[in-house]
């Protein structure tokens, strides 16, 4: 890196913004993770089917699902995760970098 880049400091304004940009952007990947997690359960009814079993089994018909259902809905557990791993919401954004030269097949 250049010495110039490495003195080079953000302002206040700059940082407020990326900040803000930042926030924006969680909210932004909550929903568009939801979107994804649904179009797979409509995608997959046999998967949406148990689903609905394991709500019904846990939290019931007549009520909402609290925070403490949570631990007890496994499969739905799963299933979320499975979504974000078929349809991350950003790219890994941060830089990697090999400390050292690796040959992978002969390349």
């Amino acid at each position: 890196m250049d010495t110039e880049q490495e003195n080079e400091q953000l302002s206040r304004s700059s940082i407020k913004a990326i900040m803000l940009d930042m926030l924006a952007r969680s909210m932004d990947s909550s929903a568009t993770a939801v979107e994804w997690a649904l179009a797979e359960l409509l995608k997959n009814p046999r998967v949406m089917k148990r689903v609905q079993e394991e709500l019904e089994a846990v939290v019931g018909l007549d009520r909402l699902v609290e925070e403490s259902d949570l631990v007890k809905l496994k499969y739905l557990e799963m299933v979320v995760k499975e979504s974000m791993r078929l349809h991350p919401v950003a790219p890994l954004l941060i830089p990697h970098e090999s400390v050292e030269d690796i040959k992978i097949n002969g390349y």
